[in-house]
């Protein structure tokens, strides 16, 4: 069976997705983040190699939910 092709816009660096994701929720997202998100155990974002660079796919990107970090409440 041939493999089924996929379009490379499909596909993003780990920088373009973390822009992406940045603007969706408005706030800084890093590169490294996305980098983790691939490789979580629960529903990781697929990867695909491409000439010796990680592209991540844009559907799982988009369907991530990233949520705040947890502030420490000061007493004062």
């Amino acid at each position: 069976m041939p493999k089924k092709i996929q379009a490379l816009a499909d596909w993003l660096s780990a920088h373009d997705s973390a822009q992406l994701l940045s603007l969706k929720y408005e706030r800084p997202i890093s590169a490294k983040y996305i980098r983790r998100l691939s490789k979580r155990k629960r529903n990781p974002v697929r990867t695909q190699e491409m000439s010796n660079r990680l592209l991540y796919n844009r559907d799982d990107i988009l369907a991530s939910v990233v949520k705040q970090k947890a502030t420490k409440k000061q007493d004062g």
